[in-house]
């Protein structure tokens, strides 16, 4: 998931871009904006609502909804493991592990992590995604309990 020549959020913009798919945009405010992204670059989405855009810039953005089930060809790569926020993520979505997660306005998502890379997670519930801006996310809370390391006692004492 590293190292490809596409990011996720990349990915999953040029998809509903070019299906031309309806989708809802959440900003960090709890604004809800709905349209259809007809263009994007690296700091903000270009959104048409009826004959009408609006710049909006992707720092405001705390999720980006769909409003149909979205299939993205997303390639597996090698496991992202050098910190302690890419450990857990992958060993959440390589165990498929339901997540709660809560935003830094309140709001309270949940789902299973299928794709992330630096700056987004793709959030799966039932058949539909969600792409979640990392800077919007407080805290993930694993639906069970995991371990990420093999001996999760001495990786605790080592952190100390």
């Amino acid at each position: 998931m590293a190292e490809r020549s596409q990011n996720l959020q990349d990915l999953f913009l040029n998809t509903v871009r070019k299906k031309k798919i309806s989708l809802t945009i959440f900003l960090i405010n709890g604004v809800k904006l709905t349209g259809v992204i007809t263009s994007f670059d690296n700091f903000c989405v270009l959104l048409r609502r009826d004959g009408h855009s609006q710049l909006v810039y992707k720092h405001a953005i705390s999720t980006i909804m769909p409003g149909q089930p979205l299939e993205l060809e997303i390639e597996e790569g090698p496991d992202r493991s050098q910190n302690l926020q890419d450990l857990f993520l992958s060993t959440v979505r390589k165990k498929n592990i339901a997540l709660t997660i809560f935003l830094i306005n309140g709001v309270k998502l949940t789902g299973v992590v299928t794709a992330f890379d630096n700056f987004c997670e793709l959030l799966r519930r039932d058949d539909h995604a969600q792409l979640v801006y990392k800077h919007a996310i407080s805290t993930i809370m694993p639906g069970q309990p995991m371990q990420m390391f093999e001996n999760e006692e001495g990786a605790a004492r080592e952190a100390s």
